[in-house]
């Protein structure tokens, strides 16, 4: 693959995979697009490009730094609901990337072990599926989530969430050539998804359609564990082709389990 082929995957392939599934989520509702989001479409092409770019020894360090980084990831995501329920996306967003910040700054100073992380993945995962938001009209949000979802998105959205995939991949890459495999791996997991579509939600449907799209990331997280850790064991030792493949089919067979009921 020459430098115009990875730029094309940097600049192209990961916008066009976020507006198929913003389409996607706009036909079937937020919480089955929140599902489809959490996906690992983001994580992926930035970790096949550090891997192809750096080595496979590289891309399996940056896999795990990204498994770790689901810690973040979650918290910010319940902090952003629990604070949509009660202020403005623009106070909900930044308080969320603060805490993602520090919390992510710590767990790369503290470099856990795989046992170490995947307690704490594990145990981030089940306790923020527990710590949504659930009683949304006793806080002045009757009429439910039905109707908000079903409420037309914003001409802006798709452009911005296509844009900061391609931006946050960009990034996230250069990360990767300049600070090391554990930085790039934590910036591919930065929760650039949930940010832009729920403060959108939030701004345009009210609180309630960022909190249902919200729980839908949360429920497909566990796809990006699978995958990650698939990455981490098997790239060194199998290859780039070989290891993406596989790490693919485990995350799509865990992302169908955890699909959001009817």
């Amino acid at each position: 693959m020459s430098a115009p082929d990875t730029l094309f995957l940097k600049i192209l392939l990961v916008p066009v995979l976020i507006a198929s599934v913003t389409l996607v989520g706009r036909r079937y509702g937020q919480r089955v697009g929140g599902w489809l989001g959490s996906f690992p479409i983001v994580a992926g092409p930035i970790l096949f490009i550090l891997s192809f770019e750096n080595g496979t020894e590289f891309g399996a360090a940056a896999a795990y730094s990204a498994f770790v980084a689901i810690v973040p990831a979650m918290i910010f995501y319940v902090v952003y609901a629990r604070l949509a329920v009660r202020t403005s996306w623009w106070i909900a967003a930044a308080i969320g990337i603060v805490i993602w910040c520090l919390v992510a700054g710590l767990l790369w100073q503290l470099d856990l072990s795989m046992v170490l992380a995947a307690i704490a993945v594990v145990a981030a995962l089940g306790w923020s599926a527990r710590a949504m938001p659930e009683r949304l009209a006793d806080r002045g949000l009757a009429d439910g989530l039905a109707g908000q979802v079903a409420a037309s998105p914003h001409p802006l959205e798709l452009p911005a969430r296509m844009a900061t995939g391609a931006l946050v991949t960009l990034i996230t890459s250069e990360l990767g050539k300049q600070g090391g495999a554990s930085i790039g791996g934590f910036a591919s997991l930065f929760p650039s998804i949930g940010l832009v579509v729920a403060a959108f939600n939030h701004a345009r449907s009210g609180p309630a359609a960022a909190v249902h799209f919200l729980k839908g990331m949360t429920r497909g997280m566990w796809s990006v564990g699978t995958f990650c850790v698939t990455l981490t064991l098997t790239l060194p030792k199998i290859g780039l082709v070989a290891g993406f493949g596989l790490a693919v089919l485990v995350a799509v067979a865990t992302h169908a389990i955890s699909r959001p009921r009817a």
